[in-house]
């Protein structure tokens, strides 16, 4: 488990915009375009501003979500709204985005369309970025909740419903083994309660244990 720990979250997150221009740059050398994996929630908002800045060919670049609520995506819940205010502006308003939400009405039509055109992230992800809630989740996969078990005990790669413990609770998520087929992952934590929580994760079996033990290749960026 690689932890880079950081005075300032200022200077996290400048590390973090160098290390994922060079993963998005290398990647569109490499394979003719860059495939990453964005989480929503306040902690990578800034982040997401400043990755806006950069001067890269975002037009290679594919965008999609870790997770998302199923919800609209005009509602102050949608991740999907925080990307695009947050991200798909400045430089970046020519990458090109992948939604989870394309029908509120039917759920089960909206998984078999979004795993459908998360296809080719099934097939390379270069990058991910997670984020950790205060009861050990990521991505949208949840203690004590049926389906986010079933994600974190299997090996199946698709697109998976799961059930929040608050409002929203219908939620859209990436299963375990998509994001552990990344080349890279970071997960991005702030303050000491999450720290811990992050440390005795392997003892309480919290979601985001599973990453820690079973993919070498995710880091983990830190500040108090």
């Amino acid at each position: 488990m690689k932890i880079k720990q950081f005075k300032s979250i200022e200077q996290l997150e400048n590390s973090l915009v160098t290390d994922i221009v060079k993963i998005i740059t290398d990647s569109i050398e490499n394979y003719g375009d860059a495939r990453i994996l964005l989480s929503g929630g306040s902690t990578p908002i800034n982040l997401y501003s400043t990755l806006s800045q950069q001067n890269i060919n975002w037009s290679k670049v594919k965008i999609g979500l870790v997770d998302e609520r199923f919800v609209n995506n005009d509602s102050d819940f949608s991740n999907e709204k925080l990307i695009r205010k947050n991200l798909l502006k400045n430089y970046a308003k020519d990458a090109l985005f992948f939604e989870m939400v394309y029908s509120t009405d039917n759920e089960k039509l909206n998984l078999e369309l979004v795993n459908d055109k998360y296809s080719s992230f099934m097939k390379r992800l270069d990058l991910t970025i997670l984020g950790m809630g205060s009861d050990g989740h990521t991505a949208s996969i949840f203690p004590n909740d049926l389906e986010s078990e079933r994600i974190m005990n299997t090996k199946n790669i698709g697109i998976y419903s799961t059930k929040a413990p608050k409002f929203p609770f219908n939620r859209i998520t990436c299963s375990k083994e998509i994001i552990g087929n990344s080349n890279d992952i970071f997960l991005f934590i702030t303050g000491k309660t999450k720290f811990n929580i992050f440390k005795n994760s392997i003892k309480t079996n919290v979601p985001i244990s599973y990453f820690i033990k079973e993919y070498e290749n995710m880091e983990t960026y830190y500040t108090e």
